[in-house]
């Protein structure tokens, strides 16, 4: 009798301990899947019902809808050049329908716009229409007293006076040389069209090392 009462014990025991293993496993369990990282659900990404839809350009079309940075710097007193303009429509003066019909081809509204746009559209003969600024003789003669060009010699040069000569008659400006109309730096935009040939930074012809040695030869 002693002997079926030990055996009973003993198997009440090994249960007892098993049922404790298995409840202390199904604890560990839990807690561990209690303390595993939640997958959080990202929010949904709102899509531009117009992302994909192609522009259709023409000359009255709303540039400022992707330009604008340019549309925000017509309104900007401290770019003047631009806020000067601010009472024309964008195509007075970006004439070149062909090369702007072009390069909006199969754009769409969705498509990242270049912070600073680099085609050049508009004409000199635009800018010099008597309604508009003048020939550049007229702009000479109201910039005569201009000292926005300085070399570093203290050569003042009169901005719209284009001394003529073999390099300068090969290499006529433009109005947009200088005046890029979305652009804050105008003299700085100026003095690095000049520094293309004058990159000594005198205007003074034949003082560089490469002009006295061609007229020596």
């Amino acid at each position: 009798m002693t002997n079926v009462t030990n055996t009973m014990w003993n198997r009440i025991l090994v249960a007892g301990v098993v049922f404790a293993a298995v409840a202390l496993m199904a604890a560990l369990i839990f807690a561990l899947a209690g303390c595993a990282p939640k997958q959080v659900s990202e929010p949904k990404q709102e899509t531009d019902p117009m992302a994909n839809v192609v522009f259709e350009w023409k000359d009255d079309a709303d540039c400022a809808a992707c330009h604008k940075n340019e549309e925000a710097m017509m309104a900007d007193a401290s770019c003047a050049q631009a806020n000067l303009h601010a009472d024309l429509e964008c195509f007075q003066c970006h004439t070149d329908t062909s090369k702007l019909a072009e390069v909006h081809n199969g754009v769409t509204y969705g498509q990242t716009v270049p912070e600073e746009a680099t085609l050049e559209t508009v004409d000199a003969a635009t800018c010099q229409d008597p309604e508009c600024h003048g020939t550049m003789e007229e702009m000479a003669e109201l910039t005569k007293d201009s000292t926005a060009l300085v070399d570093e010699k203290g050569k003042v040069q009169n901005p719209h006076e284009f001394t003529s000569g073999e390099q300068h008659d090969a290499n006529q400006p433009q109005c947009t040389d200088c005046h890029k109309i979305h652009s804050e730096e105008l003299e700085k935009d100026a003095m690095m069209w000049c520094a293309q040939c004058h990159h000594k930074g005198v205007f003074q012809c034949g003082t560089c090392h490469e002009l006295r040695q061609r007229a020596v030869s």
